[in-house]
């Protein structure tokens, strides 16, 4: 019995040659991409090397600007309570920061 991992001869061969296309599988046609650009100008020429500017590339961020704030208040609410210095509302207290939607949100204040 012949070995299945072993279909090959010695020598590679291409995905498309017709020797080795299943019998029921119509021969590959090639597509002729020769020609397919656009018309070209034919005043057109070259006048050197170009200069191309540098893109320019914002950082992506995961937390949102918000979510980097919210984030500093409570390391720095955890750090006061374990030294002890908690003598302000905790910005996460949300029931001492209720407001009605025409009020602005009341200020945070450590």
């Amino acid at each position: 019995m012949q070995d299945h991992r072993t279909w090959l001869d010695d020598d590679p061969v291409s995905h498309m040659d017709p020797k080795y296309l299943k019998k029921t599988a119509p021969i590959a046609s090639k597509m002729d991409t020769q020609g397919m650009s656009g018309p070209a100008d034919p005043n057109y020429k070259p006048t050197g090397k170009e200069e191309y500017i540098p893109a320019t590339v914002t950082p992506r961020r995961l937390h949102t600007h918000q979510m980097v704030k919210e984030l500093k208040i409570i390391i720095n609410e955890v750090l006061d309570e374990r030294e002890g210095k908690m003598d302000y509302t905790s910005y996460f207290d949300t029931d001492k920061y209720k407001h009605t939607v025409l009020e602005e949100e009341p200020p945070y204040r450590p």
